[in-house]
């Protein structure tokens, strides 16, 4: 099932994305929130056992991230290859790289991407991402995937200015204000039995500038929460990304970056286009 969080007037709540691209419509569900959802003990069981045949459809003013309040999403860094080769010359990956970003820089999809300032060189990264369902702590690699819950996608905004300027400096790379839309939906893990045969893009105006398949990851979904959750635990709602693919504007000749007026779309077939327009801040 593809859930999206949604705004119907004052009220928000979660819903059942159907129909194809163009005609889709949004049936309710017994949940206000993804909070009540992953309360619950079997998420993915309670999900799986609602019947859309009578749901009434929702008239959405807005749709929102669909994730939980105050969210923790981490990222992950030289999980594909050909990303890992064009960026060598600042990157020396020898295992999965995590780093966090702020809740504060979440938004949702048709929400702006606002440029703090015009010397910022922002950048595009679509991420094909987890959504863990469980309380998920030591995992392995054979009972990681049971902890997860979804998938949807997170555009991983970056300055890149910013860690020209200093290289350690990741969380004002990353986590400036806007700069981590997540959506258009989760799409349930049922729905992707295979997560490797994703396809991922990112299209800048219209243009396609990132695509490449998820099986093309070097550390796969299950190796990479075992060990994260080494040391960190994670809960029902958090977002784990998988990292992106080569093409990204800093290593393309000559650079590119967004701008004002533009308009930004990551794409991963199955669970949809995550679209924002790019909107100047100063």
């Amino acid at each position: 099932m593809r859930l999206v969080r949604y705004q119907s007037g004052s009220r928000t709540g979660i819903g059942a994305l159907t129909g194809e691209e163009g005609r889709e419509r949004v049936l309710a569900t017994p949940w206000e929130s993804f909070e009540r959802l992953f309360a619950l003990t079997d998420p993915l069981a309670a999900v799986e056992a609602v019947d859309l045949a009578d749901a009434p459809e929702v008239i959405v003013s807005r749709r929102l991230a669909p994730v939980v309040d105050r969210p923790q999403v981490i990222g992950v860094g030289g999980n594909y290859a050909e990303h890992t080769d064009e960026s060598s010359a600042v990157l020396d990956v020898h295992e999965p790289i995590f780093f966090p970003f702020l809740q504060s820089a979440v938004i949702g999809p048709d929400d702006d991407i606002v440029i703090p300032a015009g010397d910022t060189q922002t950048d595009y990264e679509v991420e094909f991402s987890v959504v863990i369902g469980r309380t998920a702590k030591r995992l392995t690699e054979d009972n990681a995937m049971e902890h997860v819950f979804g998938y949807t996608i997170v555009n991983d905004v970056s300055a890149r200015e910013v860690v020209v300027r200093e290289r350690m400096q990741m969380m004002l790379c990353k986590s400036v204000d806007t700069f981590v839309p997540v959506g258009p939906c989760v799409v349930t893990r049922d729905d992707i039995p295979n997560p490797y045969e994703v396809e991922i893009a990112t299209y800048l105006n219209g243009a396609v500038r990132q695509h490449a398949k998820t099986a093309e990851m070097t550390t796969r979904i299950p190796a990479l929460l075992a060990f994260l959750t080494r040391t960190i635990t994670l809960r029902p709602g958090d977002i784990v990304t998988t990292g992106t693919p080569g093409g990204v504007g800093f290593f393309r000749t000559p650079q590119e970056f967004m701008a004002p007026g533009d308009t930004i779309t990551a794409e991963a077939v199955g669970v949809g286009r995550l679209t924002n327009r790019v909107v100047r801040g100063w």
